[in-house]
């Protein structure tokens, strides 16, 4: 029997064959070389890369949200650190605050982290704290592909950068600057003491962060009182600027002068005849017989007459004694008596034994007259007490040491007097209100007052400055009872200073020494602190001085204070003595002067600050009073009840000059 077979037959024949071949190979090989779909096998095999890849995703995307937080947090506590940083000085203090940001920004167990390092480092003579943080991060899903964990690090680092910058210092050293206050700790501190400090912390702080920089630091200064101490800048300046800045010049002060008594004598002789009426011209021949009447006398007689002594029942002198004086009103008559003769004709009724008698009289009168005006032979007589002018060219020069000291006009004593470069203001108005406008300051609405115009030199006697001569200051009152405005009553501080680079050195001696004296006249500071720092002003030459670098210029003025402001009647001060010169106030007391005077220093606040200087304040263990803090620039005033928040205080105004930032 013959079986024949179909190609349909050979063909599924040899497809079951095939079939039984593939079954024999391992399945994941039958699946490679399957032509047929199946979905499920190749959705089964890609689980385990796809989790690899979403897992690693997933535990990136933490991975750089825990860096982030902690590059956050790690520049938090550098800034913090720096900040802290006192001068060039990176205490455990400020270690520990830069810790302290570090912990607030960045919380225990965010993301699972630990092993959580933070650490912060200060290169001495560097203005830079630097940092660096650390964390493991456990993964969430990288574990089961044999990566548990991922360490993370970040850097940080916070510097103060500072331009060319010009700090004014206007400083309040009035007398109360002596008194003591706590220094933060226990103790106490006298005030300027403090001030010192805070000054010198300030210079660490701007030294620090221009440390291996190229920017100009410059610091002026201007302390103040019931004046300031600029005669010597202007002198040295312009003479011509100042009253005595040419021969001839004077000044009026409200002082006093010698009156002098000044003597005249004339001398004259003549004779009288005892018993005769009237004085005569002695004869030429005394022992002639003498005309005109008399009596006879005895020679004793004759000589008692000749003596002016008189004698009973005969002759009573009239002035008495020899020489004999009296005075009327400012005359003074002295005379002097001798016997000029005994003998002669006697009248017929004498006795033989009597004759006429003749004396003579030398008279010396003399006339005293005051004066002014001290001549030869003057005696001193009483003081006047007024508005005198006094010659000042002489005295002016005396600020320098190498002119001679001046006789004082004031005294009678042959003391002398320098001019120790204080000043009285050119000429004002006496207004009442004030405004710092594109113009300048407005008084009244008057451009006149020429002591509030900042900018303009001096062109005439009105708007020159007039040395203030400390020991001719008097106030009016008896020739018994005199008071002469020295020590407290006027005051004169140390010498203000232009802009100009300064070492530490040169800047501590400065400060050393401050003295404190006199009364709070916020006006006189702020108007010559202005002057100093004015980039269009008298100084322009010095202020706008080329930095040597291409940066622009930071303009700062610190304003310190321990009190508020003070006028005071009776005290001699930049405007004269109030009482009589009436500069501020007219005479009138509506408004007061310290009303008028408060008026002034807040429009030459807004004068400052419209010449883009930033303005700070400190209220130092007094009130920091809304006028203080309209005088300040915005964000920029400060109180400070001890010593160390008074350095705080500098601390913070030098950082914020400083412009803190991060640079890595």
């Amino acid at each position: 029997m013959t079986i024949r077979h179909t190609e349909d037959q050979r063909s599924g024949t040899s497809a079951r064959h095939d079939a039984a071949k593939a079954s024999a190979r391992p399945v994941l090989n039958r699946l490679l070389a399957s032509k047929r779909g199946n979905v499920l096998p190749i959705l089964a095999a890609s689980i385990l890369p796809m989790a690899a890849m979403i897992g690693g995703a997933v535990d990136m995307s933490r991975a750089y949200m825990v860096k982030s937080r902690l590059q956050h947090a790690c520049d938090a506590g550098v800034l913090a650190g720096r900040r802290a940083m006192a001068a060039a000085s990176y205490t455990d203090a400020a270690k520990a605050q830069a810790r302290d940001f570090f912990d607030v920004n960045y919380q225990p167990g965010y993301n699972d982290t630990t092993d959580v390092t933070f650490s912060t480092t200060n290169v001495s003579g560097t203005s830079q704290v630097t940092g660096t943080a650390s964390a493991v991060m456990p993964t969430t899903i990288m574990g089961m592909f044999g990566k548990e964990t991922i360490d993370i690090d970040v850097k940080c680092q916070a510097e103060l950068n500072l331009t060319n910058t010009d700090t004014t210092f206007v400083l309040d050293v009035t007398g109360s600057m002596l008194d003591t206050i706590p220094d933060g700790s226990g103790g106490s501190i006298v005030k300027i003491t403090a001030l010192r400090n805070s000054v010198m912390s300030f210079y660490d702080t701007l030294a620090n962060a221009s440390s291996g920089s190229n920017a100009r630091i410059r610091y002026s200064f201007v302390p103040y009182s019931t004046n300031v101490n600029v005669g010597e800048l202007l002198y040295d300046a312009n003479q011509q600027w100042l009253i005595g800045g040419t021969t001839g010049d004077t000044w009026a002060y409200q002082s006093r002068r010698p009156i002098w008594n000044i003597s005249t004598t004339t001398n004259s002789v003549d004779c009288q005849v005892y018993g005769g009426n009237q004085s005569f011209a002695c004869p030429n021949r005394p022992h002639s017989a003498v005309s005109g009447g008399g009596t006879n006398i005895s020679r004793t007689n004759c000589g008692n007459y000749g003596n002016n002594v008189g004698w009973l029942f005969g002759f009573s002198p009239n002035p008495t004694n020899n020489p004999s004086t009296q005075t009327s009103g400012n005359v003074t008559t002295r005379i002097t008596y001798t016997a000029y003769s005994w003998g002669g004709a006697a009248p017929s009724w004498s006795g033989t034994n009597n004759r006429q008698c003749v004396r003579q009289r030398n008279i010396e009168t003399t006339t005293v007259t005051q004066s002014a005006t001290w001549q030869a032979g003057a005696t001193f007589s009483h003081w006047e007490y007024g508005q005198y002018s006094f010659p000042v060219r002489a005295f002016v020069q005396s600020i320098k040491s190498a002119n001679p000291a001046v006789t004082t006009p004031s005294e009678i004593n042959g003391s002398t007097s320098r001019w120790n470069g204080c000043i009285e203001e050119r000429d004002t108005l006496a207004a009442a209100n004030f405004v710092s406008t594109s113009s300048g300051i407005t008084a009244d609405g008057s451009l006149n007052a020429h002591d509030l115009n900042i900018d303009a030199a001096p062109h005439s006697t009105a708007t020159k400055w007039r040395p203030y001569w400390e020991d001719v200051y008097f106030f009016r009152n008896d020739g018994t009872s005199i008071k002469n405005y020295g020590g407290g009553y006027t005051a004169c501080p140390s010498k203000a200073t232009l802009l100009a680079t300064m070492t530490r050195d040169q800047v501590q001696t400065y400060v050393n020494n401050l003295v404190a004296v006199g009364g709070t006249y916020h006006d006189v500071g702020l108007l010559w602190g202005a002057r100093l720092a004015s980039p269009q002003g008298i100084f322009q030459s010095t202020v706008n001085a080329n930095p040597g670098n291409p940066g622009s210029v930071s303009r700062h003025m610190i304003f310190m204070t321990d009190g508020q402001l003070t006028s005071y009647d009776f005290v001699a001060s930049m405007y004269g003595v109030e009482m009589y010169d009436r500069r501020v106030t007219g005479g009138s007391n509506d408004p007061t002067q310290l009303e008028r005077q408060r008026r002034r220093y807040l429009a030459i606040c807004e004068a400052i600050k419209s010449k883009g200087i930033r303005l700070w304040v400190i209220a130092f263990g007094t009130t920091l009073t809304t006028d203080m803090t309209t005088c300040s620039s915005s964000g920029s005033s400060f109180t400070a009840a001890n010593s160390s928040q008074l350095n705080t205080a500098f601390q913070n105004i030098a950082k914020q000059i400083s412009e803190l930032r991060l640079t890595q």
